[in-house]
């Protein structure tokens, strides 16, 4: 795998964040050869407020923005399962995107597992996520990272009249590898 080239900034996003957010959803939405969750249409859809309130949403729930030059390339989020205390124990994963401009530099893995440190340190001993298929990329940065398929949905998405199943995937704190790599990128 390459690594990244130019200097990188790995940062919790907030509400000013919200424009960068949205342009770089909007990019990999369209631009992606794999189901996304949304069609480009329903990304259009999402406004800039909505983006606003997610993006604050209080801790230990946080949105990681990885930068090159000053530029939102990557993402990742973890926000709680559930309201009650019975289900904070573990998070979900969610909004992992990767500017195609960007791939293949080893920003999703870092920018994975500043979430995945970020849920572990606040108390969580499990996290959840869900793969769209076809997208073996994805799997398999989420296996090599320590994650294991529990389930698959069938048919848990339908974008443009296409159906995708969904891959279940669960890393239990006590089987995470970390940190991948503790020096080459800066948290802030």
């Amino acid at each position: 795998m390459n690594q990244v080239a130019q200097p990188m900034k790995i940062r919790r996003l907030g509400a000013d964040d919200a424009a960068a957010f949205s342009a770089l959803r909007r990019e990999v939405t369209r631009e992606n050869p794999v189901p996304m969750g949304l069609t480009f249409e329903e990304e259009l859809s999402r406004t800039l407020d909505g983006f606003r309130a997610q993006l604050s949403s209080p801790l230990p729930n946080a949105v990681f923005g990885s930068f090159v030059e000053g530029e939102l390339a990557g993402t990742a989020a973890v926000s709680r399962a559930g309201q009650f205390p019975s289900s904070h124990h573990k998070m979900v994963m969610w909004g992992v995107f990767t500017s195609p401009r960007y791939r293949r530099r080893g920003l999703s893995r870092q920018v994975v597992e500043t979430a995945l440190q970020h849920a572990f340190d606040n108390g969580v001993h499990r996290v959840n996520l869900q793969v769209y298929v076809p997208n073996e990329p994805a799997i398999t940065l989420y296996t090599v990272m320590g994650f294991v398929e529990y389930g698959i949905e069938s048919e848990a998405v339908c974008l443009d009249g296409k159906y995708h199943d969904g891959v279940h995937m669960t890393l239990v704190k006590s089987r995470h590898n970390r940190p991948l790599h503790p020096t080459s990128v800066g948290v802030s």
